[in-house]
């Protein structure tokens, strides 16, 4: 199974992502620990990727795209989570899993409210002191999901392949709807 899980940020992605991955028995790809591992062991990557990190923007396309594709490489079934966040970065996605014969079986969306992502990411602020996670980050990262990644959703959504779940629920409200969801369109544990 390769499922591609959207949403801004604090619609609790990485937490539905690796609870599907554990359930299914594939591979949670995060994008943010992607990143997160290379600025902590000081790459010349990590480097470069630090202020853009930081300021809560978006790491160019082509470096996240040679980040994602050696890791998807190694895997038989994947969730991607916080990728693509771009219409040219969703288009590159889609050519570069075709290239590597892996494209994606479903892509699920899930929805919050910006009061209640911006609440998620204040309360995570709190408790992991994320430099990501200021007012200024939140409202940037919460501005750009708007203006360039709601275009990726009605793509996927265009292409019959994006299947809406309510995110303001409980973790287990949630996950449950996403597992029916996936049912209902015919995506196995391959």
């Amino acid at each position: 199974m390769r499922v591609l899980i959207l949403g801004p940020q604090g619609s609790g992605k990485g937490t539905q992502a690796k609870r599907i991955a554990a359930v299914r028995g594939i591979a949670h790809v995060a994008t943010g620990d992607i990143l997160r591992a290379a600025m902590a062991e000081g790459s010349e990557v990590g480097q470069r990727v630090r202020p853009i990190y930081d300021r809560g923007d978006l790491v160019p396309d082509d470096l996240m795209i040679d980040l994602i594709r050696e890791r998807l490489e190694r895997e038989d079934g994947f969730v991607l989570d916080g990728f693509p966040r771009t219409l040219p970065q969703a288009e590159a996605l889609d050519t570069m899993l075709d290239a590597i014969g892996k494209p994606l079986d479903a892509v699920i969306l899930l929805e919050v409210s910006d009061d209640v992502a911006t609440r998620r990411l204040q309360a995570r602020s709190d408790k992991e002191g994320r430099a990501d996670d200021s007012p200024e980050a939140i409202r940037n990262r919460l501005r750009l999901y708007h203006e360039l990644t709601e275009p990726v959703v009605e793509r996927y959504g265009a292409d019959g392949m994006l299947v809406a779940v309510g995110g303001e629920g409980f973790v287990e409200e949630v996950a449950a709807q996403i597992e029916d969801a996936l049912i209902r369109i015919g995506v196995s544990s391959r």
